[in-house]
């Protein structure tokens, strides 16, 4: 997965209004974010710390949209 895909899938996910579609949006975007991670491929230290702050906030937004 490329950066710029999972950063997609997480936009979608942050900006999704409906809830029956939240629930996938969130899982897409988190499944993307933890393949970029375990590729094996050197990630810069900014892209790391932008996959660990998504992942945060997905985790936010189920809490509050109860995903």
């Amino acid at each position: 997965m490329s950066e710029n895909g999972w950063q997609e899938l997480y936009k979608a996910a942050i900006l999704e209004l409906d809830p029956m579609q939240l629930q996938d949006r969130v899982k897409a975007a988190e499944s993307a974010i933890t393949a970029r991670a375990s590729l094996g491929v050197q990630i810069s230290r900014d892209e790391r710390r932008a996959m660990d702050d998504a992942l945060s906030a997905l985790r936010m937004l189920k809490r509050g949209r109860a995903c």
